[in-house]
């Protein structure tokens, strides 16, 4: 069955002649964003010569002609860092353009593109669009906030939902994690670290994505979010604030009633703790069907790390998305990396505390964790 609602994702990967890697639009295994990071984690560098329009074609004919959705809009983003072998056919540059259901976006990366050659091939690209066209001299650029805002905008401008086929609801369609289950566990180190005030700014941070979300409206409807939270301290000093759930009150209820430890800090029994305790094992399994499980660590990484590489390793097991936030400059960058399963875009930090709040690096990870 195809879905009709929603936003699929493929990855075409191009090199020298015919040689390329692609994540299908179609591809069943891949319902979760979960299982679309580890889809782009197993892509492996190809190098070699570049056939941009042979890419092109592959990738209308294999990703786009027969796996799109009806009245679906296909937008393409091509990243490309130089000129294309001179072999390749040039005629297919537009070979996007003869579909109008087809918008093309063209990235120059580097900087010959301050040359008319290859200015031309992105205007060719874009299909003559200019205003489709983004120039930057590194790759670093591609993930800056305000790059990947103005592609969100440039993506979907008109961000509402206009149900042709499906009764609308009354709560707004594009909010976060709306179209899939997602079980959000957040660990607070609760150490002396943390100190008074940054504990009531994690509290509010955690109620803030509370209110962001779209919860679920059942304990086990298959839509939507649903939250827990356990503050970690010394070996066996733990406090759950609140179990998974999808009621804002008992969120809220539990993070106000919600101690500081101010103790020391050991995350690798909390790991085993709330994989064993929150998110249950076998009948007891606590999770919804389908649900991506997603762990959300609140700490500097200055800890007690017994056992820790077999906590991550457990993570791994349980196919547990893990996320980090951190602050400050004085963290344990090696701790922190483990905690994020050696993901380094999976670290989220600030100055402050303060600055978590702010609303760039908020939304950042609201859309990162849906």
């Amino acid at each position: 069955m195809t879905l009709t609602a929603g936003t699929r994702v493929g990855v075409v990967q191009f090199s020298h002649d015919g040689t390329f890697e692609a994540i299908r639009l179609d591809d069943a295994s891949i319902n979760s964003m979960s299982s679309f990071k580890t889809a782009v984690k197993k892509l492996q560098w190809i190098a070699g010569g570049t056939f941009t329009p042979s890419a092109l074609k592959f990738t209308y004919d294999n990703l786009i002609r027969d796996s799109k959705r009806a009245r679906a809009k296909v937008s393409v983003v091509v990243v490309t860092d130089g000129r294309f072998d001179p072999r390749d056919d040039d005629s297919q540059l537009r070979y996007l353009c003869d579909d109008s259901t087809v918008v093309v976006n063209a990235i120059g990366v580097g900087d010959m593109f301050d040359k008319k050659h290859d200015s031309e091939t992105l205007v060719s690209i874009a299909c003559n669009n200019k205003n489709r066209i983004t120039e930057m001299k590194q790759y670093t650029d591609l993930v800056a906030d305000n790059f990947i805002e103005k592609m969100e905008t440039v993506l979907c401008p008109d961000p509402v939902i206009k149900c042709p086929d499906l009764p609308c609801k009354t709560e707004l369609d594009v909010a976060p994690c709306v179209g899939r289950p997602v079980d959000l566990v957040f660990l607070l180190d609760g150490s002396e670290r943390l100190g008074m005030e940054n504990f009531g700014h994690a509290r509010h941070f955690v109620q803030m994505v509370a209110n962001a979300l779209t919860m679920a409206k059942t304990r086990n409807d298959l839509n939507g979010a649903r939250l827990a939270l356990i503050e970690f301290g010394k070996e066996n000093e733990n406090q759950v604030a609140f179990l998974l759930t999808h009621e804002l009150n008992g969120i809220a209820s539990g993070l106000s009633g919600l101690s500081y430890l101010d103790s020391s800090s050991a995350v690798g029994p909390a790991i085993f703790k709330t994989i064993n305790e929150i998110l249950g094992k076998g009948t007891t399994r606590k999770t919804r069907r389908g649900a991506e499980v997603s762990f959300v660590f609140i700490t500097d990484g200055i800890t007690d790390t017994t056992n820790l590489d077999e906590a991550a390793n457990a993570m791994r097991r349980e196919q547990i998305v893990s996320t980090v936030i951190s602050t400050g400059s004085d963290v344990d960058e090696e701790v922190l990396i483990k905690l994020a399963m050696g993901d380094q875009n999976a670290i989220f930090k600030g100055q402050t505390f303060s600055d978590v709040l702010q609303p760039s690096l908020f939304n950042r990870f609201i859309r990162w964790v849906c």
